[in-house]
């Protein structure tokens, strides 16, 4: 874990469309998949983003444009710089035989994962989901490959649904030993739920408002538990969940307040 911020130039941009952008620095630390870093924007804030691939030469980070910090980022072009600090948090556990359960930008953390497992010649399959196909990050590049199922939701890819309907089937094969979850939280406790239901091992990734990214402010704590996301998390498993009373509650802001709904 790095704490110290370091300033990295933009060596690339990918733009999936104008509002989805992946960029790419240059590799000067390890991660795990799972792991995220905080990147910082001089004059405006700091925001912690999951690690979505790495390989010998490069870091790639995959950025949805949502609020006021990543809508500045889109307009980040190749040359210029950003401060990262990190690799923070707990990631992913090397495994054979997983299913990877990926939805919208959540997912991007299970790209890295994905590839580092076929790095080391790991068994896995793929399920990634989003609402259109375009907010699935390199679609194109994962039709290729027979272990990915493409879902949506509107219909402009092959299979049309939820990435939950189609893990049972997955499972009741027999050759999936773990499963591993990214996105949103409601489909995360799903996935939980059919894990236990169906006696398969899994880890999940979860988000939280972070600050400072090494379990000193106290602002990723878990009603129930009062586990830091940011060190014990964000991967977490079910010896993990069970204490935890928060979970598919609205998430707290930066004030600390939970939102009423």
């Amino acid at each position: 874990m790095a704490d110290l911020m370091t300033t990295y130039r933009i060596i690339r941009i990918c733009r999936h469309h104008d509002g989805l952008k992946s960029f790419y620095f240059e590799r000067s630390f390890d991660a795990q998949p799972g792991q995220f870093i905080n990147l910082w924007i001089p004059g405006l804030d700091e925001k912690p983003f999951s690690i979505s691939n790495m390989d010998k030469d490069f870091m790639e980070i995959s950025v949805k444009s949502l609020g006021p910090f990543t809508k500045k980022l889109m307009e980040f072009k190749e040359g210029d710089f950003l401060g990262i600090r990190g690799p923070f948090g707990k990631g992913f556990t090397d495994a054979d035989n997983v299913l990877l359960v990926g939805g919208g930008i959540g997912s991007a953390p299970l790209r890295f994962m994905a590839n580092t497992l076929k790095s080391k010649r790991r068994s896995f399959s793929f399920i990634l989901g989003g609402k259109s196909r375009k907010d699935i990050l390199f679609a194109d590049e994962y039709k290729k490959e027979n272990n990915v199922v493409l879902i949506v939701e509107d219909g402009t890819a092959e299979n049309r649904g939820l990435v939950t309907d189609f893990i049972v089937p997955i499972l009741r094969k027999g050759e999936i030993k773990k499963i591993c979850g990214a996105g949103p939280e409601g489909m995360l406790l799903a996935i939980r739920k059919i894990a236990l239901s169906e006696g398969v091992e899994y880890e999940l990734s979860f988000e939280r408002y972070m600050k400072c990214g090494i379990g000193i402010c106290g602002q990723c704590c878990m009603d129930g538990s009062g586990l830091r996301l940011c060190v014990e998390g964000p991967v977490l498993r079910e010896s993990q969940l069970a204490g935890i009373s928060e979970l598919g509650l609205p998430h707290r802001t930066a004030s600390g307040k939970r939102p009423i709904v």
